[in-house]
């Protein structure tokens, strides 16, 4: 007797749905048994569809079934802890994007939800940025923050011309000896020119590389941007700037959306509140978000950008502006990741400290575990905040190689070595995460 097509079809979604689910190998095999006892009580034809249905079932569900076991090539990402007292170190943060920020992006990513192509996918965030920014805004989002540098470059092509001050003759972010000037440089191909002194920019800077001609606006034939870092010797007063059509854009490549800037860092909102036209932000921890590009700028300064082909070649999908917007909602209650950890008071830190030194006191080979209480540092200049570390003297290896074998294996604490022994900053460090560190540091001294 043949069976129905729809039964068929059952069994062929019912048994690859299993058989993508198992990825214990115990439970996989289980399933494989009871399978074949159900293939056994079927007709030979139907018997031999739904073997070959189990063999596909089978094959697809290797790869997952292999990283489980560990015998796969594919190698997986660290889990990684940031002791090292650098919330920009060259590792990474050690800081997670908040679960709320990865469920925004879901949707997009399943593929069962779109926009109108009358509604711009970044309003939530633009509505957040309007109050503090003192002004109406829009915000484009794209791929990566070099994709950014890239369409500020824009700026500089045909007949526009960019002003770079000289005092931002420093390294544009860390681990790149590229200062601003080079990377507009390497997207506009020859359209860049520096101005001022490393001292700073006075107005008569700006007349003098205008040379007595002066710009127009977004529709005119020629255009001059003034493109700094957010740098108080780069400020230029804003009457004067625009008595002469100078739009000014702010890169930085390390700063927050909005809030306060108590701890030294500055934010996009504060920038644009201050007198910029824009700002380019990279995406990260201060965002709490994915790597990205976010361009802000004044409503009316940002039509341009609206109407330009390129754009649509740069921006980035619908989930990565849902995780914006949702991190701006966080941000605007200071309950982002890294605000929970900026947050944090010295005299927790000192208890958390004291208990992580009575923890790796005990471990063999430790010969002393104490506090100590240097600063903590944010990116770049952005400043440094007060903290604790536990000193760690050990009397198996040398420092360094208990750093080296602590960034080894599926989790890596990030540590700092020094002639005393290890130090173990808890400023970035989640009370989950120091949960951890006693055990990582028994396995690298052993």
């Amino acid at each position: 007797m043949a069976l129905p097509p729809w039964t068929v079809d059952l069994l062929r979604r019912g048994v690859a749905d299993l058989a993508r689910q198992a990825t214990d190998p115990e439970t996989a095999q289980n399933l494989k048994d009871q399978a074949s006892k159900l293939v056994e009580e079927l007709p030979r034809a139907a018997r031999e569809k739904v073997d070959t249905i189990l063999k596909q079932a089978e094959a697809s569900a290797a790869p997952f079934r292999d990283a489980w076991a560990g015998t796969s090539a594919f190698q997986g990402p660290q889990s990684l802890i940031n002791g090292a007292g650098n919330l920009s170190h060259e590792r990474g943060s050690g800081v997670a994007v908040d679960p709320s920020v990865l469920a925004a992006a879901a949707p997009y990513l399943m593929g069962d939800c779109s926009l109108s192509h009358d509604r711009r996918n970044t309003q939530p965030v633009e509505r957040f940025l309007s109050e503090p920014c003192g002004t109406d805004v829009q915000v484009l989002v794209v791929n990566s923050f070099d994709a950014g540098l890239s369409l500020i470059g824009q700026c500089g092509r045909r007949a526009g011309r960019i002003l770079v001050p000289r005092c931002c003759a420093v390294p544009l972010r860390s681990g790149s000896p590229a200062c601003l000037a080079d990377e507009l440089q390497r997207w506009t191909g020859g359209a860049v020119r520096e101005v001022g002194t490393s001292d700073g920019i006075q107005e008569s800077d700006l007349v003098d590389a205008m040379g007595g001609c002066p710009s127009r606006s977004f529709g005119g034939q020629r255009t001059t941007t003034l493109v700094r870092l957010p740098k108080e010797c780069c400020t230029l007063d804003v009457e004067s700037r625009r008595k002469h059509g100078v739009s000014e854009i702010v890169v930085a490549p390390s700063a927050r959306l909005l809030g306060a800037s108590t701890e030294g860092c500055c934010s996009a909102a504060g920038l644009i509140r201050a007198g910029a036209d824009a700002a380019l932000i990279g995406g990260g921890v201060l965002t709490g978000t994915p790597g990205m590009g976010i361009l802000i700028g004044r409503s009316e300064w940002m039509k341009v950008w609206n109407e330009d082909p390129r754009v649509s070649m740069l921006q980035a999908p619908d989930a990565m502006a849902a995780m914006l917007n949702a991190a701006a909602l966080l941000a605007c209650d200071n309950n982002l990741p890294v605000d929970r950890l900026i947050a944090a008071s010295e005299s927790n830190l000192q208890d958390r400290a004291e208990r992580l030194a009575t923890q790796l006191s005990g471990i063999d080979g430790v010969t002393s575990a104490v506090v100590t209480q240097d600063s903590a540092t944010m990116p770049l200049e952005s400043g440094k905040l007060p903290s604790r570390q536990v000193l760690v003297r050990v009397n198996t290896s040398s420092p360094a190689v208990v750093v080296e074998r602590l960034t080894k294996g599926d989790t890596c604490l990030l540590v700092e070595p020094s002639d005393d022994g290890v130090a173990i900053d808890l400023r970035w460090v989640t009370p989950d995460q120091q949960a951890k560190i006693s055990q990582l540091f028994a396995a690298a001294i052993h």
